[in-house]
């Protein structure tokens, strides 16, 4: 072809073609003499200088080489630097991220990824590591929060990366969302469950999940719990909580019991984390530990569930629970406490006793 004006070209005899670029979109064209080649070539220069629909139409135009390089992984990759960093959750999210990574989903274009795709991963996750659990589907609330990851995405590429493409996640089914979990440690699980991580190969196991139950304090909080945030007296003691998963800092009070745990650790000249491992160490060792004891369907963060519920049995308010917990709100507090019917029946008589006794003081028999 040769060139015979800026962005036209003569393909042959009576044959013109318009070839240019606007804004980063491909504008094309042929026409059969060259005064039509031209004046489409203007018309559509004039188009986009003056028309802002104009300019969104050429934005919206994608091409090939734009999509078969846009993969989900280049645009995770993007995400994780830009979005990712803002949220509480960056490190949990960072995990999600490196395991969609891993997916064959990760290669396919962002504009050419379907439904059913989304689904097809969904159907496909299954637990990492080395642990008894390996190898398992993970739970319809996971996979939920995979595909709420993904559609965030999408709607950062369309809203703020300003990419025009549909967002998957919406043309599907998500797994209903979990009910409330109820699960406590039953009868001679608390004993076994100990007698258990006594074997674990990480010996500081026994004690985190101990003073998981006695602080009712997160899993997240306990592994960024420091030395320098603890104070210790005879028989009581506080932990520093910062920046914890609501926002809020917050004091934990630590009873003769949890102060124990702590005097049992090693403390390092230096300080740090009193627990520095990662997530993923404590599920294996966790779920070892469970299979040990023979304990089915308890989660590592039944205990704080487990915690909750007794500090109400021993006769806590809710206000004192939740300045302990962390808990923002009094429904979100009452999901996590699940107090046993015998507990309440042995509160309830210890009450029915106290007036009885109280009114035969106050009443006394007449002779």
């Amino acid at each position: 072809m040769k060139r015979v004006d800026k962005g036209i070209y003569e393909r042959g005899p009576d044959s013109y073609q318009v070839k240019l670029t606007i804004n980063g979109c491909s504008v094309s064209g042929t026409f059969s003499t060259l005064a039509e080649a031209r004046a489409y070539r203007d018309s559509k220069r004039a188009a986009v200088a003056l028309d802002p629909d104009a300019k969104r139409v050429l934005a919206s135009r994608v091409k090939k080489a734009d999509v078969k390089a846009l993969t989900l992984a280049k645009a995770l990759e993007r995400y994780e630097k830009e979005i990712t960093p803002r949220k509480k959750g960056a490190e949990v999210e960072k995990g999600f991220i490196r395991k969609i990574n891993r997916h064959k989903i990760a290669k396919q274009s962002i504009y050419q990824i379907t439904g059913e795709d989304v689904n097809s991963f969904l159907n496909s996750l299954q637990r990492d590591g080395t642990g008894p659990q390996a190898g398992k589907a993970l739970t319809g609330e996971t996979k939920r929060k995979y595909a709420s990851l993904i559609s965030s995405l999408y709607e950062v590429a369309r809203r703020q990366w300003r990419i025009a493409v549909p967002n998957p996640v919406r043309d599907i089914f998500l797994p209903p969302p979990c009910k409330s979990r109820k699960r406590r440690l039953e009868d001679g699980e608390e004993t076994r469950l100990i007698d258990a991580l006594k074997a674990s190969r990480n010996p500081a196991m026994r004690p985190l999940v101990q003073l998981a139950i006695e602080t009712a304090m997160r899993q997240g909080e306990l592994l960024k719990m420091r030395w320098e945030d603890i104070e210790l007296a005879n028989d009581h003691g506080t932990i520093s909580l910062y920046d914890t998963k609501n926002g809020k800092d917050r004091v934990v009070p630590l009873s003769a019991k949890a102060v124990a745990l702590i005097r049992e650790l090693q403390r390092p000249s230096d300080g740090g984390r009193v627990f520095p491992f990662t997530k993923d160490a404590i599920r294996t060792a966790w779920d070892f530990a469970c299979k040990r004891a023979e304990i089915a369907g308890l989660r590592f963060h039944d205990l704080r569930h487990e915690a909750v519920s007794r500090l109400f049995e021993l006769g806590l308010d809710q206000i004192e629970v939740a300045s302990i917990s962390g808990h923002i709100s009094q429904q979100s507090l009452k999901e996590y406490t699940h107090i046993g019917a015998p507990k309440l029946a042995q509160k309830i008589n210890r009450r029915q006793a106290e007036e009885a006794e109280a009114a035969s003081v106050e009443y006394p028999p007449k002779n």
